[in-house]
């Protein structure tokens, strides 16, 4: 709106720009919230069993709920152990990827492909979706939130967080791991490893000693201290 009040306002559509009053929304960091690799595992065991592949691929792949929505078989490459994310699924519109960088492929880590040969299997002659609700039709993500995500949690005793947290979950599991940053990246579909470092600096192991341990050691070994005693 504030485009294109600016745009008539210069063009002489308009007298005024009253867009030019408004002050944008201040926009709230997400919080992460993520599980334990012990608490994907049981949720796993506790969500309704229909769903646990999808389950598997959002934990364990980073994508978007939209995205997963919107998968088709087509864009499932078994052979090269890829998916190809070009599409998403919001309020039953399909639609382009959030960002240009959203466009990508993943790499199906093996409990991923293990997960998609078994969805395979329950719904790859039903339709072009990866992804079927229990009357054979594409999933709605809120639908699934609530009749599914939730009990599953609390079936497992873990307290509640939004669906979203199944990519904060990949984030974290990997670069806690010590996986690198940029795959990280390229997984999740950032557009810079600045947004991956911002949101989840606390989970980058301290591989490089970046707490001034190395100088400290080295220091100390020094015979000829700054300050003598």
């Amino acid at each position: 709106m504030k485009g294109v009040f600016k745009l008539a306002h210069k063009s002489g559509l308009v007298s005024q720009n009253v867009m030019a009053m408004v002050e944008n929304r201040k926009i709230e960091k997400p919080q992460i919230n993520p599980l334990s690799i012990e608490e994907v595992h049981k949720l796993l065991d506790c969500v309704n069993p229909h769903y646990r592949p999808f389950f598997v691929v959002a934990f364990f792949t980073g994508m978007r709920a939209g995205e997963m929505a919107g998968l088709k078989w087509k864009n499932v490459d078994f052979d090269r152990k890829l998916i190809k994310v070009v599409e998403t699924r919001v309020y039953g519109e399909e639609g382009r990827p959030k960002t240009s960088s959203s466009y990508r492929d993943i790499n199906m880590l093996p409990m991923v492909f293990d997960a998609l040969k078994a969805q395979k299997l329950q719904s790859r002659l039903k339709g072009r979706y990866v992804f079927l609700n229990l009357d054979d039709k594409p999933i709605e993500i809120e639908t699934l939130r609530k009749n599914t995500w939730t009990r599953g949690l609390k079936k497992a005793g873990i307290d509640y967080r939004p669906i979203i947290q199944t990519r904060h979950t990949f984030a974290t599991m990997m670069i806690s791991a010590g996986e690198n940053l940029g795959w990280v990246q390229r997984m999740m579909g950032h557009s810079s490893l600045k947004m991956i470092t911002d949101k989840y600096f606390s989970y980058i192991p301290n591989n490089t000693h970046n707490d001034g341990s190395r100088f400290l050691e080295a220091y100390e070994r020094k015979t000829d201290p700054i300050y003598p005693k």
